[in-house]
């Protein structure tokens, strides 16, 4: 092998065998015939080792032909740029929605116990039973209620007599009352006849006095005049007296007009009493009758007619019945920390039920409890959702997809695998290709659903986003795009 790693050939056995007359003489000179096959020795060294410096040179240093091709190649794909795949964003946003897992309720729901304890007497209803309105349900018996509505009747009707008599004595004082006033004006008529029959007198008593002074008459008629003036006058007194007195009877009869009229606004208060304790023995004898609060479905009975039943404040913890509306179904839903503060009431939703597969109710967010669960940080939901075939039933569940925000027309939508980044002030970073080359755009970002990403501004349906690549990317980047339509969106 020679220095460039050429093998050479090891003379045949026969040429060294032929040399041997040629080899040295002791003199050191080389026989004529030795000499020859030396020259030969080397003339085929040289031609052998110029063979091998040439594949030498061509296959490290000097790029063969055929790696010139390959290089050529390379140069080919580069030029023809990083193959992408790509897509024209779809114009339109990306509407904000959430699903979750939702229970049905009953509207309203009743649970429906015993007020008074004792047996039941009547039961009209089971489960299932469709009921209406202030309909009979159960009939609780307590005699114990019953005759405390009738002494309470009793009692009643003893208090409305009290007002009666009270209003009798009124009008007996009333009337001695008017009889005492008249006589007190009959008695200053009196005073008046007699003060007038006091001045005549008095005159009388003037004028025969005259005559006797004049002896015209004798002294003893003076006398007699005298007399009857005193009379007179000791009547006017009597009478006054008697005006005085007849006063003083009004008075009296006065009171007592004032107390039966007290009498009778305490015969009057006995009657308000009576009545509510007659009302009050009623509404405890009607909690022994339970009736129903509303139409709907009976969905509990506890007992049976016999059972003795205990009253709610007596410690009965069990209902006798329970009643549900059936019209009107309540769904309750979880509305995640995230995505509470985006809903409002009137957000359509549509709700799948697991029990009724390929049937979908659509509805509107009823109400919500403005309030997060501490332990879940969910907030209350409630879709309100009319049941008039009454498929829904009080427990089932299924998963309710509620519309927080509309899709906005005035945004594009891509692929959520193209978005670089995205910023707490919601800015990102796309690549679009242009001229053949990627370059990288900031864009405002909007509502994400995981597989597609809203951009609020940056984009145009008209760009051309790269949303996926083999290898790397950057700014200037030659490539080769797929182009395709982003699909429309299932919301």
């Amino acid at each position: 092998m020679d220095a460039h790693g050429t093998s050479v050939a090891t003379p045949p056995a026969r040429a060294e065998t032929s040399a041997s007359p040629s080899r040295p003489n002791s003199s050191g000179a080389v026989a004529p015939g030795g000499s020859r096959a030396w020259i030969v020795v080397v003339i085929v060294l040289g031609l052998a080792g110029g063979a091998g410096a040439y594949f030498f040179m061509t296959k490290d240093g000097g790029k063969p032909a055929e790696h010139h091709g390959e290089s050529e190649h390379g140069e080919h794909k580069a030029s023809a740029g990083l193959p992408v795949e790509a897509s024209h964003p779809r114009k339109g946003g990306i509407e904000r929605s959430t699903t979750q897992a939702a229970s049905v309720h009953a509207f309203k729901h009743a649970a429906l116990y015993a007020k008074v304890s004792g047996y039941l007497k009547v039961q009209n209803v089971d489960i299932g039973d469709r009921v209406k309105v202030g309909q009979l349900l159960a009939v609780i018996e307590d005699p114990e209620v019953d005759k405390a509505v009738d002494q309470n009747k009793a009692a009643l009707d003893q208090a409305r007599a009290m007002v009666r008599v009270a209003d009798a004595k009124i009008r007996s004082a009333q009337a001695a009352k008017d009889a005492a006033e008249a006589m007190v004006k009959q008695a200053e008529t009196m005073i008046v006849a007699k003060v007038s029959n006091q001045e005549l007198q008095e005159k009388q008593l003037v004028r025969i006095h005259g005559l006797v002074a004049k002896g015209a008459v004798e002294a003893k008629l003076e006398d007699e005049q005298q007399d009857r003036f005193d009379v007179a006058k000791a009547d006017v007194g009597v009478a006054k007296a008697e005006v005085l007195s007849a006063k003083a009877v009004v008075m009296n009869k006065a009171a007592l007009v004032e107390e039966a009229q007290a009498d009778l606004i305490e015969a009057k208060a006995n009657v308000e009493v009576a009545e509510a304790n007659l009302g009050k023995a009623k509404v405890m004898q009607d909690y022994t009758r339970i009736t129903s609060p509303y139409d709907g479905v009976i969905t509990v009975r506890t007992f049976h007619p016999g059972d003795f039943i205990r009253s709610a404040s007596d410690g009965g913890n069990d209902p006798v019945l329970a009643v549900a509306t059936t019209d009107l179904m309540r769904v309750v839903l979880p509305i995640p920390d995230t995505d509470v503060p985006f809903v409002d009431k009137g957000d359509k939703a549509k709700f799948q039920i697991v029990a009724l597969p390929g049937r979908t109710f659509e509805g509107v967010v009823s109400r919500y409890s403005w309030t997060e669960d501490p332990s879940s940080r969910n907030m209350r939901t409630e879709v309100d959702l009319p049941n008039p075939d009454g498929k829904l039933r009080e427990g089932m569940y299924g998963r309710m997809t509620v519309v927080l925000q509309a899709a906005s027309p005035d945004s594009v939508t891509i692929p959520s695998s193209a978005l670089l980044g995205q910023s707490g002030t919601g800015e990102g970073g796309v690549y679009v290709v242009k001229d053949g080359k990627a370059h990288l755009v900031k864009v405002q970002v909007g509502n994400d659903n995981g597989v597609e990403t809203e951009i609020l501004s940056g984009l145009t349906d008209d760009d051309v986003v790269i949303s996926s690549y083999n290898g790397s990317l950057a700014e200037g980047t030659p490539v080769k795009p797929e182009t395709k339509k982003v699909a429309a969106s299932g919301h």
